[in-house]
């Protein structure tokens, strides 16, 4: 009887996950507002760009609301991420909505016991985006309203005119050459790993997504913008030749070797 309830549970667990990632993927994009309620100013300790890169990541074609696509409203989803109440520590959890209010998915609660406000919400808002990755969301192509009776789709492999370009291509500023990101968070990937590059007021951070560290995020260097140079400095204080080649990947030179983080926005 015991193995049967177990099994029963189980099979119900997993028919939930299929039903709420095919639902998922059936919209075409999801926006992100570009202040959430808990806070006191837009885009307050990166909260709101980062909920916008973990969307991505898991799958989504995410917007900032100030860039959201001129497109059916009820293609898309609506996040939200709200802060529940703890005694210790920080508390949230990520919402998506329809275009009628309706909740279609509610994260997990991540939770986070650091001090710094900063550190406390990226930690408690990337753990609540944990449950998202089990359920391998693939959004389609967006659908632009346009004046014409047939639409636009715009797709984030395939860009068929200048306008779609203009609304899906990274931004990137030029110094010496590079052709610099100007995302504030960007994705990488070398020997297998993922990396993530964080832009600060000097330059980048570069982190190693690694489950040792108490944030998931394991600081390997930064990278310092300077007027036509570009370096790179370990954690160590070691210092290295940095540029962004024109498919947008990093690549660290150093005592005649070259490390590769391959761009995967």
């Amino acid at each position: 009887m015991t193995r049967y309830l177990l099994l029963s549970i189980t099979l119900l667990l997993a028919s939930n996950a299929i039903s709420q990632n095919t639902n998922l993927s059936d919209y075409s994009y999801v926006v992100v507002p570009e202040q959430f309620d808990f806070l006191k100013g837009r885009d307050q300790f990166q909260i709101n760009s980062m909920t916008q890169f973990y969307l991505e990541k898991n799958g989504f074609n995410a917007y900032l609301a100030d860039s959201a696509p001129n497109a059916n409203r009820c293609d898309g989803l609506y996040a939200s991420v709200e802060q529940l109440s703890t005694i210790f520590g920080t508390k949230l959890q990520v919402v998506l909505k329809d275009c009628n209010e309706n909740e279609v998915y509610r994260g997990q609660e991540g939770k986070s016991k650091y001090k710094e406000f900063d550190k406390s919400y990226q930690d408690a808002l990337r753990k609540s985006f944990v449950s998202l990755k089990n359920l391998h969301i693939k959004q389609k192509d967006v659908v632009l309203l346009t004046n014409n009776t047939n639409n636009s789709i715009v797709s984030k492999e395939t860009k068929p005119n200048t306008e779609m370009v203009e609304l899906t291509k990274p931004k990137v500023s030029r110094v010496s050459g590079n052709l610099l990101p100007d995302a504030k968070f960007s994705n990488y990937s070398n020997s297998g790993k993922t990396y993530l590059l964080r832009k600060t007021a000097e330059g980048y951070s570069l982190y190693e997504e690694s489950a040792n560290a108490a944030d998931g995020l394991l600081l390997k260097g930064k990278i310092i913008v300077m007027d036509k140079v570009i370096k790179y400095m370990d954690t160590a204080g070691n210092v290295a030749d940095a540029i962004f080649d024109a498919s947008g990947n990093l690549i660290i030179k150093e005592n005649g070797a070259s490390t590769v983080y391959m761009s995967e926005d």
